[in-house]
């Protein structure tokens, strides 16, 4: 694609730098006399040969604009890939620490109560045991 729009943009060059006739003749055909019906169809012609090739520069430059958008695009999109898997992993890892958090808590509350019940229970059993 960019070799395309070199090739347009070197010829367009050509055309417009100061050029002897034998390059005017392969770049644009030969120019013939000023005047006359021929002329005006051939200048017509090339007018439209012109545009066209105005418009293909134009898509050209497009094609390659949005091709490079989309490769920021793909650019990003990975990024985002890349930290939604570092913030899924993460979370995981996190949701393991409260868990083991939340059974270490249980297991002292479970603890103290066992402790509690024996600081209770011993005595009364050794009191009514003697």
């Amino acid at each position: 694609d960019q070799v395309v729009g070199v090739f347009f943009s070197f010829q367009r060059n050509l055309l417009e730098e100061d050029s002897d006739e034998e390059e005017d003749f392969f770049l644009r055909g030969p120019s013939g006399p000023r005047f006359g019906p021929r002329n005006d169809k051939i200048r017509h012609v090339q007018n439209q040969v012109d545009e066209v090739i105005d418009v293909m520069q134009e898509n050209i430059t497009k094609v390659i604009e949005r091709g490079e958008r989309l490769d920021d695009l793909q650019d990003k999109s990975e990024s985002l890939s890349d930290n939604a898997t570092a913030f899924s992993n993460r979370a995981k890892q996190l949701r393991r620490q409260m868990w083991w958090r939340g059974c270490k808590m249980k297991a002292i509350i479970a603890l103290v109560a066992v402790v509690l019940l024996l600081v209770i229970i011993v005595p009364i059993v050794l009191k009514y045991h003697t």
